[in-house]
């Protein structure tokens, strides 16, 4: 799919050699690479807008130009790490648990097995929200990695998504 394609694919997708019970791959939304590079040129306004005034304020015109050149560095950089990172990303959801492998330079495989996640979280922020996407936060029982979040699921995958590790099979009114 390209990026201006804004049909939403499905989060999770049976994998094809898996029966139902067995592992169903998660996939990204294809307008997550998107919703990245818009909020890195936005916040990257602010940055250059405050670089020019104080810039105007010391009357060194170099300064705005140095702020400017450093800002653009990094959109750049993000424009290039969202596409990296959404080619990268690996999810499956097993019958006993999530399984996530994701990085661009540094990987990071995690395992969350369903019986140590305590509560969940669907999040969407302005653009996510425009777009159909949400974030997926799992909180799991011990110390160390106790938050594993997946950004740039479809809304309604990452709700499915929630219920099936949670084991719920509609929602209860509570």
């Amino acid at each position: 799919m390209n990026e201006s394609d804004h049909s939403l694919a499905p989060a999770i997708a049976p994998a094809a050699h898996a029966s139902p019970l067995q592992a169903q791959i998660l996939l990204l939304h294809p307008q997550l690479t998107r919703v990245w590079r818009w909020g890195a040129v936005l916040a990257a306004l602010p940055a250059i807008g405050i670089g020019s005034v104080v810039a105007a304020a010391l009357g060194k015109p170099w300064i705005a130009a140095l702020v400017i050149f450093v800002v653009m560095l990094v959109v750049v950089f993000i424009w290039n790490y969202a596409r990296a990172y959404v080619a990268r990303f690996r999810g499956r959801l097993q019958q006993d648990g999530l399984w996530v492998e994701r990085g661009v330079w540094w990987r990071n495989e995690t395992f969350v097995p369903r019986s140590r996640i305590q509560h969940t979280e669907v999040e969407q922020g302005p653009l996510a929200r425009r777009y159909g996407m949400a974030s997926l936060k799992l909180f799991t029982a011990g110390a160390s990695h106790a938050e594993i979040g997946i950004d740039g699921l479809a809304h309604a995958q990452a709700l499915a998504l929630r219920d099936d590790l949670l084991g719920r099979t509609g929602h209860d009114g509570v």
